[in-house]
């Protein structure tokens, strides 16, 4: 993190796979959707990979593919 930019690392790729996920799904409860989401993403990340960019970019594919989006 540099003195620049405050955001830590790979938390605007977080944002931007949970929020796109929240628009395609349009959950009656958001906040438990993305509960389940963001779990989900947890588990990608201990079982295959470590990145937090890399984790969103492939549980977003993975989801997209799975649930008939195009991502």
């Amino acid at each position: 993190m540099s003195a620049n930019n405050s955001t830590p690392y790979g938390v605007k790729s977080l944002l931007e796979c949970i929020s796109r996920a929240t628009l395609l799904a349009e959950p009656d409860d958001i906040p438990q959707f993305l509960s389940t989401h963001v779990d989900e993403m947890t588990r990608v990340r201990d079982t295959e990979l470590r990145d937090t960019k890399e984790v969103a970019f492939r549980y977003q594919e993975q989801w997209g593919k799975s649930e008939g989006y195009f991502i």
